[in-house]
């Protein structure tokens, strides 16, 4: 009797350390809110889009036909670099909320602007974010593979840090945009003989009173939806436009660096490129050009403007 009660005695007591070794377990590791959210996370362990190399050497940017900020061109020369070969997708930006518990700006100032295709028109609108970029009652169920939209240059910059990466400066942006090609407007071949609407998601027709939709789409597409540019990266004209990491200058071309150039070195303002769904050729300049220069200041959200990183090659 007595030695029973020893050997109960006794696995009662390893029990009891089993179940103490499995609580610290659960502590140490099994919360999801065990550390707070950081931006340290290690991004090779992340499902990050794939990357084309831009190989270095020289690149012509600017037109000097173009608006006032575009001119003159210039010949610059930059180091090989990788971008990313999609914009950055509501699945990808997910990933990175779910990792750090990251809020956009649009999600702390409950509003984001949107431009809405019934009435034609910009509108603030009130808890629109990434997940509910219409607002109340719209979602991203089902657009995993869209462009994330509502995020600030804030929100695109966190986002970059995150992944191990970083956003392009504006210049990196249009050599991987135009490549070697001097007359290309657009980021695909000139004598390929096609109609814009057919390589992007553009604004067709007479903006903002009708979009003829030639290309399939009122608004945004799933990224890759059109044809991939000569080297192999999508969706650099039209669908959202895309955040740099250039601070804005009228005059930024007068006096760049002719050797991996970032801009000024401050500004109100940060580069966008590549133009959006909204973008018109109407009046003979496209935002979706490859040398035209968009400007936001950087704590802007709207349903039309995202991003892409860049890394070292």
């Amino acid at each position: 009797m007595i030695a029973g009660q020893a050997n109960s005695i006794r696995i009662l007591v390893v029990g009891l350390l089993c179940l103490a070794s499995g609580i610290g377990i659960y502590f140490a590791f099994g919360r999801s809110d065990s550390l707070p959210p950081s931006l340290s996370i290690d991004a090779t362990e992340q499902d990050l889009p794939e990357s084309i190399l831009v190989p270095g050497g020289l690149y012509v940017i600017g037109n000097d036909t173009g608006p006032r900020d575009s001119r003159p061109s210039r010949q610059i020369k930059l180091s090989p670099f990788a971008i990313d070969r999609t914009e950055v997708t509501n699945a990808m930006f997910a990933a990175f909320v779910e990792a750090t518990g990251y809020r956009t700006d649009a999600e702390r100032r409950g509003e984001s602007l949107c431009f809405d295709n019934k009435s034609l028109s910009f509108v603030t609108q009130k808890d629109a974010h990434w997940r509910q970029p219409g607002g109340p009652g719209s979602s991203i169920l089902g657009k995993e593979d869209y462009p994330v939209v509502h995020v600030s240059w804030y929100d695109a910059n966190a986002y970059a840090s995150w992944a191990g990466k970083s956003l392009p400066t504006e210049f990196q942006w249009e050599a991987a945009a135009r490549g070697k090609s001097l007359g290309n407007s657009y980021p695909w071949n000139s004598e390929a003989n096609v109609e814009p609407h057919e390589r992007a998601n553009l604004w067709q027709g007479e903006f903002p009173i009708h979009d003829q939709a030639r290309d399939g789409y009122h608004g945004l597409a799933a990224v890759g939806s059109f044809p991939a540019s000569t080297h192999g990266i999508y969706d650099l004209a039209g669908n959202v436009a895309e955040w740099t990491s250039s601070h804005y200058a009228a005059d930024s071309y007068d006096g760049i660096a002719k050797e991996n150039p970032t801009g000024p070195s401050r500004g109100e303002m940060r580069v966008v490129r590549g133009g959006s769904w909204l973008s018109s050729d109407q009046t003979g300049t496209s935002e979706a050009h490859v040398w035209y220069r968009g400007k936001l200041t950087p704590d802007t959200s709207n349903n039309f403007t995202g991003f892409r990183c860049v890394s070292p090659p």
